[in-house]
């Protein structure tokens, strides 16, 4: 199970430098940065050595952001919008997990 977000996560890191620097699509680079990024934070979690809150509340503000930007301004990307809410929606949901659980 471990194996397989890290292995996400280097393919849209990948995915994303391919945008980046061959495609020339730096909205999708972008995007495919902030997914690698919740799957590298997930797969943390899931080692049982979660960030500090600072880091998932960046993540959320982040991936919120990606998706209101996906969704509202590049008309080509609305499916990518919602993948990035749908992502900021279960790291609000880890965080909420993890922090409940310490208090």
């Amino acid at each position: 199970m471990l194996g397989f977000y890290l292995i996400i996560a280097v393919l849209f890191l990948g995915g994303g430098l391919y945008q980046l620097f061959v495609a020339q699509l730096p909205v999708f680079a972008v995007h495919s940065f902030l997914v690698a990024l919740y799957f590298y934070v997930t797969f943390y979690e899931l080692r049982g050595k979660p960030f500090s809150r600072n880091v998932y509340l960046i993540t959320i503000w982040l991936l919120v952001a990606d998706g209101l930007v996906n969704l509202l301004l590049v008309s080509e990307s609305i499916l990518s919008g919602m993948v990035s809410m749908f992502f900021a929606f279960l790291c609000l949901q880890s965080y909420r997990r993890i922090y409940r659980e310490r208090a």
